[in-house]
């Protein structure tokens, strides 16, 4: 309810009607006795408190930064909004919060409610309107305007009007408070909660940050120095550790490891040296030819070989590798517990340890100690695979990835065949973000 300013044919201000002014009066007495006991408990525990602030040309979204962190007020706002650039000089000292909040406000079209313990900023038409009346009046030589800081109202009350003062024949006309009270609209506060702003807004660990993983992969190679027998088999694995920098959906991976390839030689075979050949009979026949007998026999020749040398192998050939890798992973598919990505990477590695016995010919019955072979000490190598990040927890996933990899050179120098490795991995580690 508004009193209404009242004027006769010559535009001369009377009073209202006294009828007017009792229920002016009603309204008064009611607000005075209900809306105290309105207030929140956080609302009364901010009427004591007081802070100091000192800024200067300060974005807004700044100020109520500064505003959050000296007391315990949250404040809910849409940062896209130009009126949180727009730059400010504001000072005072202990000065209630929620005061120094509506002054910082009053130049704009923007007012504030509470919401339980959370301040949210937004438009005000009303705010507007009452701006417009103030011009309006202003016009009237005999007015002066008083500034009136609005006691908080809960619940979506929003509680904000100027005391308009008539001085004319030594008659008072004071204009009514009006009071906005809202119904609870959970879908605005549904709203609130998704507006981003520059307080509350964080991108996820698995956007932007680091990550480390541990991991373990047995490895299907071809890793074979004896004879030109070369089969595939599972005896080689790696064991690594891997350090990961964020960008969204691209990560770069750098990492250190141990590949080991193993190969079972187990071989029994026999040698032979110098010898000689015995003639035996091993059937004889005769004919009679007038009256004479004529024996015939067949014989045959067995090699009898002077020395004979027995070979027993049963051993595990295997050569160690230090490798340090740099990566870079896309993940290509998303979704609310897993990513799928690709790889693709280099890798350096130091031969660190070797052992076992190398048999390079057909013809070559004694095997080669790895000791007397030119083994390379460096090795390059390339990696290319495709894997799955599944989320366990908040700041871990587990990792499984299946991946080629293959060497450019060879294992051991001048060989008589090729001895470059080729693979496929199996991947199976754990990832944490940090």
């Amino acid at each position: 309810m508004k009193t209404l300013l009242i004027k006769d044919d010559n535009h001369e201000s009377v009073n209202p009607r006294p009828g007017l002014m009792y229920i002016l009066s009603i309204t008064f007495l009611l607000l005075a006795i209900f809306l105290p006991n309105q207030q929140p408990v956080f609302a009364q525990s901010l009427e004591g408190e007081t802070m100091d602030i000192n800024v200067s040309e300060a974005k807004l979204s700044t100020v109520l930064i500064i505003i959050s962190d000296k007391t315990n007020i949250n404040f809910s706002y849409n940062s896209d909004e130009a009126v949180f650039s727009k730059k400010i000089t504001y000072s005072a000292h202990d000065k209630n919060p929620l005061i120094i909040l509506d002054e910082i406000l009053n130049d704009t079209e923007y007012g504030f409610k509470m919401i339980g313990n959370q301040v949210v900023i937004l438009k005000n038409e009303n705010k507007t309107k009452k701006t417009e009346k103030k011009e309006n009046i202003n016009n009237e030589s005999t007015i002066t305007v008083t500034k009136y800081i609005p006691k908080l109202i809960y619940d979506t009350i929003f509680l904000t009007d100027t005391l308009i003062e008539i001085q004319k024949d030594t008659i008072i006309i004071t204009d009514s408070i009006f009071i906005e009270k809202q119904t609870q609209d959970t879908t605005q506060n549904t709203r609130n909660k998704e507006v981003y702003s520059d307080y509350f807004n964080q991108v996820p660990k698995r956007e932007s940050g680091w990550s480390a993983d541990l991991f373990i992969a047995p490895i299907v190679s071809n890793f074979s120095l004896v004879r030109n027998d070369k089969q595939y088999t599972v005896r080689s694995y790696s064991l690594g550790a891997e350090v990961s920098k964020i960008y969204r959906n691209w990560m770069i991976k750098g990492g250190i490891k141990l590949t080991n390839f193993d190969e079972k030689f187990n071989h029994t075979y026999s040698d032979q040296e110098g010898g000689f050949y015995s003639t035996d009979t091993i059937d004889e026949y005769y004919t009679i030819d007038m009256g004479d007998t004529a024996y015939f026999y067949v014989t045959d020749s067995t090699w009898n070989p002077l020395n004979i040398h027995d070979y027993d192998y049963n051993i595990n050939n295997r050569i160690g590798l230090l490798e340090l890798s740099l990566s870079v992973t896309y993940d290509f598919v998303k979704t609310d517990k897993a990513r799928y990505y690709i790889r693709a990477g280099g890798q350096f590695g130091v031969l660190i340890y070797r052992e076992g016995l190398a048999i390079p010919y057909p013809e070559q019955s004694e095997g080669v100690d790895f000791a007397d072979l030119k083994f390379n000490q460096q090795s390059f190598s390339f990696i290319a695979g495709i894997g799955l990040k599944y989320k366990l927890a908040e700041e871990f996933d587990f990792n499984g990835e299946a991946y080629y990899l293959r060497y450019m050179d060879d294992i051991v120098k001048d060989y008589p065949q090729s001895t470059k490795i080729n693979g496929l991995g199996l991947k199976f580690g754990l990832i944490y973000y940090f």
